[in-house]
């Protein structure tokens, strides 16, 4: 899998992408959290909150889709030869997993994930 740091997020790891085979606990989001962690403890307090939870301010997404938007948060499977992109927290505005269309509804409907 190939992860790419955008923003404040590139400048924490110090690099704009990393390859990783495989995940020793299995390829989810939430490993693979743990293990950017592991490798660069710095991002920790960027990426989970105090209850080790994802920000909800941190967009990522897997394959251009935000695992947020299907419920699955952080039990998201990723797939092996999966593109992950993390981007630096939104400050202001919505945040963009709160009002998103729904592509089962159609372009016209909306979904409110908050």
């Amino acid at each position: 899998m190939r992860i790419l740091f955008y923003a404040n997020m590139r400048t924490l790891v110090g690099q704009s992408a990393l390859e990783i085979e495989q995940l020793d606990e299995g390829n989810t989001l939430g490993n693979l959290i743990m293990d950017l962690i592991r490798r660069f403890p710095q991002i920790r307090p960027h990426l989970l909150d105090e209850a080790g939870e994802l920000r909800p301010d941190v967009p990522v997404f897997i394959d251009g889709r935000n695992p947020r938007l299907r419920n699955m948060g952080m039990d998201a499977r990723i797939p092996l030869d999966a593109e992950i992109c993390f981007f630096s927290p939104i400050s202001s505005g919505r945040l963009n997993v709160e009002v998103l269309r729904d592509p089962a509804k159609g372009p016209e409907e909306s979904i409110d994930e908050s």
